[in-house]
């Protein structure tokens, strides 16, 4: 099998349907001396004729064959001969997908508002692994052109232009409602109609949606709490009944908003959202409340698991996993989320603590802590891997929130598809540069590169 070779691509004195390769290259390649063929740079290819060179690893083409490619110069990135395809490639190209601000300039340093900042370090990590990476949002997709508009750094700032259509696109779009856009959604779908274009972790996850995919694996079935939708007041008084301590999730919900838990105490019912208990004697009392709370949105019901608790609050276990340039998931991250005190949730955003892991299992579960901590890296592990049988499209990254029982049980909470990278970060310095490089690099890899 022929191998991906970094070169280093500059314009010169070679003919316009030509590229001058150095022989080192083309025989690391398996490139025949003689090859006339196509050259493709993302979606973008002509017919060109090799010829073959003497220098070391610099490979040459004319200004018009580079512009007629959307290939900027001077740039490095890989090469590779496709045989049984008869095809000579250049990239990988990468499109990091997101939505800008409505209100900012194309040049403003807050184009991608929140995320901007995460989004430069990715196409940093991008242009270390010699990947041809831009930042392409909806308006830059139009279904009948042969390449996308994308955002580039150029300093603090960024700059707009044109790129091939790319092999890879890592969707990025920061937040469900920028997802829901109908401009959105059509860029999204003409992208993944695309045959040879590789699209991955591709939206927001319904909570409900995702349960019964999951529900129907017998591994994951094993780390579910039961689910079920609440459909209105029968729904949650069976519910009740059955679990006692119920807590109610908004499907599209995220970093804790919305979450309602509901008990019943010696003949009355309590309901608690935030920091705030409500009691009535009466279920339609209970009823109108959680009414007034869910405001038409869906919702699902889960029993109380009784987490484990640190004191006297619960925690739950935050992972970042993550494919790398092998394709092969690893762990990234790991730690502790405690939540604030007479809080139910404890995501970090609404003021939960984070915490190492070893300290709290040593804390909590004393001579059982390592049970527990090989359950959780195995929960992990399974999971991951499961939920590839589940999803037909490429999975890159997923964040992933265990609860641990007060037996020691490890339970799934959440999956996350869009898990949220601090660039400043208080945990290992290695760990947030992993997390930021490992996307690109599986980018690099999906694209065959």
């Amino acid at each position: 099998m022929s191998e991906s070779v970094k070169v280093r691509l500059a314009a010169g004195d070679a003919p316009d349907d030509a590229v001058v390769i150095p022989r080192g290259i083309m025989k690391a390649m398996g490139l025949p001396d003689d090859f006339t063929g196509p050259l493709t740079v993302g979606g973008k290819g002509r017919v060109v004729r090799v010829v073959a060179s003497d220098a070391s690893r610099r490979v040459v083409l004319s200004s018009r064959l580079a512009k007629e490619l959307l290939l900027p110069l001077p740039k490095t990135l890989w090469m590779r001969y496709e045989e049984s395809r008869g095809v000579l490639r250049l990239g990988p190209v990468v499109a990091i997908f997101a939505v800008k601000r409505r209100k900012a300039g194309p040049r403003s340093p807050r184009l991608f508002g929140a995320r901007n900042l995460d989004i430069r370090y990715l196409m940093r990590h991008a242009a270390r692994l010699n990947i041809l990476a831009m930042v392409v949002t909806p308006d830059g997709v139009k279904p009948d052109r042969d390449w996308v508009e994308g955002y580039v750094l150029s300093g603090k700032r960024w700059a707009v232009a044109r790129y091939p259509v790319p092999d890879v696109v890592y969707d990025r779009i920061q937040s469900r409602s920028w997802e829901r856009r109908p401009s959105a959604q059509r860029a999204k779908q003409f992208l993944r109609s695309l045959p040879h274009v590789k699209y991955f972790n591709e939206g927001f996850f319904d909570k409900w949606a995702l349960y019964q995919k999951m529900a129907s694996h017998e591994t994951l079935a094993q780390y579910l709490p039961v689910t079920r939708q609440l459909t209105g007041p029968q729904s949650l008084k069976a519910f009740l009944e059955e679990h006692g301590s119920t807590f109610l999730k908004p499907t599209e919900g995220s970093q804790g908003k919305g979450i309602v838990r509901v008990r019943r105490l010696r003949g009355m019912y309590e309901w608690r959202r935030g920091g705030r208990d409500h009691r009535t004697h009466r279920f339609d009392t209970l009823y109108q409340g959680i009414a007034r709370i869910q405001r038409r949105k869906r919702y699902i019901m889960q029993p109380d698991l009784h987490l484990a608790t640190v004191g006297g609050s619960p925690f739950d276990v935050r992972i970042l996993m993550q494919k790398d340039g092998t394709g092969t998931w690893k762990r990234t991250k790991i730690y502790v989320r405690v939540a604030p005190k007479g809080r139910l949730t404890s995501n970090l955003s609404r003021g939960g603590t984070a915490m190492g892991l070893g300290w709290v299992l040593r804390y909590r579960f004393g001579k059982a802590r390592r049970r527990v901590r090989a359950s959780i890296d195995q929960a992990a592990k399974t999971i991951v891997h499961a939920l590839d049988e589940v999803f037909d499209s490429p999975l890159g990254e997923l964040g992933l929130d265990l609860g641990i029982d007060r037996r020691g049980r490890v339970w799934l909470i959440e999956v996350n598809a869009k898990p949220f990278r601090k660039v400043f970060d208080a945990g290992p310095k290695r760990r947030v540069f992993l997390s930021f490089r490992r996307p690109m690099a599986y980018a690099r890899y999906l694209a065959g590169f």
